[in-house]
């Protein structure tokens, strides 16, 4: 798979997406309503999290406090965007594209996680954005199924496995770590979410099946639960805050984040 091909496509599509042809500007010009004109099925979402830690799927990236921004566009069912993490006061950043299409409840996911370092040492022989090289990149590419269900059962069940790139080494099988093979790591979680009054909290569990990036063993490594309110601040502004509380069993960790949403 060309995963330099799946880079470029995602930026294309994604500024394409911003700036339509200017051939299909005049022609919607000419012959819609003004009414129309003034509508887009597009929806743009720019905003960040500012959190005191980035844990993710039991696990702590940076072991600092981390600015967490995004940026995504959706058309209809399509959505393509990017997120990102950059530590504080460590070594550690993190720069993911994705592409999702969701049809009723559930979406398909693509993601392309680029992580070129983890406290100040490569993560990967070659960490440069542009190499990507199956057993050089520091590129992970991952495929996601999410099935999310509705306001009756607001329950989620989410399955993820990476298959390209930069989930080799993890020191569990030799035999794959001398020979740079894939360990396709396997992440699955369920959760629920419970309103409470104006307020809601999200319950969840996850586990992976084998050793990879998430553990040595089949196990538990996300447990807990992450709590959303509002804080007034103005008569027409809100805050919108959020802390989790997090174990991993298999790693014998806890942790206890608290988050800002912009």
């Amino acid at each position: 798979m060309n995963l330099r091909l799946f880079t470029t496509g995602l930026l294309f599509v994604f500024a394409l997406t911003i700036n339509p042809p200017l051939q299909a500007q005049d022609s919607a010009t000419d012959s819609e309503p003004e009414k129309a004109k003034s509508e887009s099925n597009v929806k743009l979402n720019i905003g960040a999290d500012i959190m005191s830690r980035y844990i993710w799927r039991g696990t702590d990236y940076g072991h600092s406090p981390s600015i967490q921004p995004t940026l995504s566009l959706t058309v209809g069912g399509f959505e393509i965007g990017g997120w990102g993490a950059i530590a504080t006061n460590s070594f550690y950043q993190e720069i993911d594209l994705y592409a999702k299409y969701t049809l009723k409840n559930f979406s398909l996911i693509l993601t392309d996680y680029y992580i070129p370092s983890v406290t100040g040492v490569s993560s990967s022989p070659d960490s440069s954005y542009f190499n990507f090289s199956d057993e050089e990149t520091a590129h992970s590419l991952e495929g996601s199924l999410l099935y999310k269900g509705g306001e009756k059962l607001p329950l989620w069940l989410q399955g993820s496995v990476f298959f390209y790139g930069n989930d080799k080494r993890w020191g569990y099988e030799a035999a794959k770590d001398t020979t740079n093979q894939t360990y396709f790591s396997t992440y699955i979680e369920a959760g629920y979410t419970l309103p409470i009054k104006e307020n809601s909290a999200d319950f969840f569990i996850g586990f992976t099946p084998w050793a990879g990036a998430y553990g040595n063993t089949l196990g538990v490594v996300n447990l807990g639960v992450t709590g959303y309110r509002k804080i007034k601040i103005t008569e027409n502004f809100a805050l919108p805050v959020k802390a989790s509380l997090i174990f991993n069993p298999q790693s014998s960790n806890v942790y206890f984040a608290f988050g800002i949403t912009l």
